[in-house]
């Protein structure tokens, strides 16, 4: 399998901006202590915070922008209008912004300077294609296999075989282990399902790209980090059950997570996996009326919240030691249209002890969302927006 990278170079049509100004400083370390102030108010595309920036889509989905948090300016662009496919799928570390298109190309964009580092072009890799940067490596699709590339000058640093049986995987992440291990959850044949579409999990030395292991699994969609060395991701097999997958360079153990009604996974960390359930409503809406977070060593209860009469819990996130989601009103689809208020409620992560709460300004209910989620958590800011990515997004910080 053959590649074209260039190292530093842009090609002919590509439009570079180049930064406008000095580099943003970060609002602060790690994930906010005390978000106090709505500091800007976005559209509603999937972004990652990184460094006082907002990285995500072009408006014209050809390439990727980072703007200035502060002032809401453009601070760099970089797109292929000349491409005939878009942007899938991107992501961010502390320097790289990695972007994978529908054409098979991925690229690496300095963060600081918006200028392109890298470009490879994936022979035969067409149609839909995600990336994931971990560990300093861009990891992408490739026709029977994962690939991995350096972050920083796009080196191809190895290949990882899928079995015969997924000839066309789709990445949804990756997560890196000790001992250098990367586990790639993937869905198999999802573009050809006349070959039987399922979920393998890939347990991969990130120094060669040799498969350590394979691992059948449910619903990687919904799979979540719960600490350093567990995955956890619902019980297919025995719902409402949730699963904790201790994963090592030999192999993955399973555990259950035995809870009559906590099948709704939600977030996890810090060695915690939070479920999200209406105790009392066993119809086809849900609303997340009770909070709860279980211990993965032991997968006993840790703690409960219960929202208040005519209120729910958005989709939380978990961040150095705290929870960070959403309280807002109880919404139906009559709601579409409303001007709500909700609370951003930061959580002690091993005891639900309330730390904070941020009252929020006014969002108008999108069509389809009607559940808001805290979106990334970093460099001293958050990011709150409604589910699906309608409607408008909130950045908040300390």
């Amino acid at each position: 399998m053959s590649d074209l990278w260039v190292h530093r170079q842009q090609q002919p049509r590509d439009v570079v901006t180049g930064a406008h100004g000095p580099f943003p400083a970060a609002f602060g370390a790690g994930a906010p202590v005390a978000p106090e102030r709505v500091v800007r108010r976005t559209s509603a595309f999937d972004e990652a915070l990184v460094h006082g920036l907002y990285v995500r889509e072009t408006d014209s989905l050809f390439g990727v922008t980072a703007t200035n948090v502060r002032t809401g300016k453009e601070y760099w662009r970089y797109e292929r209008p000349d491409s005939e496919t878009s942007v899938h799928t991107s992501d961010v570390s502390e320097r790289t912004v990695v972007a994978a298109f529908g054409d098979g190309r991925l690229i690496g964009v300095d963060l600081r300077t918006g200028k392109l580092l890298w470009h490879v072009d994936i022979q035969h890799a067409k149609g839909f294609r995600t990336t994931a940067l971990v560990g300093g490596q861009a990891l992408t699709e490739a026709p029977g296999a994962v690939r991995a590339f350096a972050e920083r000058d796009g080196r191809s640093l190895w290949t990882a075989k899928t079995p015969k049986s997924c000839p066309d995987g789709l990445l949804i992440t990756a997560y890196a282990f000790p001992g250098h291990l990367s586990v790639v959850p993937l869905v198999c044949n999802v573009t050809n399902p006349d070959r039987g579409e399922y979920n393998l999990l890939l347990g991969i030395d990130n120094r060669t790209g040799k498969v350590l292991w394979r691992q059948h699994t449910a619903a990687p969609k919904l799979m979540v980090r719960g600490g350093e060395h567990t995955l956890v991701i619902p019980d297919a097999d025995h719902p409402p059950a949730i699963q904790l997958l201790d994963v090592n360079r030999q192999g993955v153990t399973a555990r259950a997570l035995t809870a009559a009604d906590a099948w709704d996974t939600v977030a996890g960390g810090g060695g915690i996996v939070l479920s999200a359930i209406d105790p009392n409503d066993r119809s086809e809406e849900y609303h997340d009326t009770l909070l709860r977070a279980y211990g993965i060593r032991d997968g006993h209860l840790a703690w409960q919240l219960r929202a208040p009469t005519g209120q729910e819990y958005g989709v939380p996130e978990v961040a150095d030691g705290r929870v960070y989601v959403v309280r807002q009103p109880f919404l139906t689809g009559k709601d579409k249209g409303r001007r709500i208020r909700a609370d951003l409620l930061v959580l002690d992560s091993g005891t639900g002890r309330l730390l904070y709460t941020l009252r929020l300004p006014a969002m108008t209910v999108p069509d389809e969302s009607r559940e808001l989620e805290v979106r990334d958590t970093g460099d001293g800011a958050v990011s709150i927006g409604w589910f699906d990515n309608e409607g408008d997004v909130l950045i908040a910080a300390d």
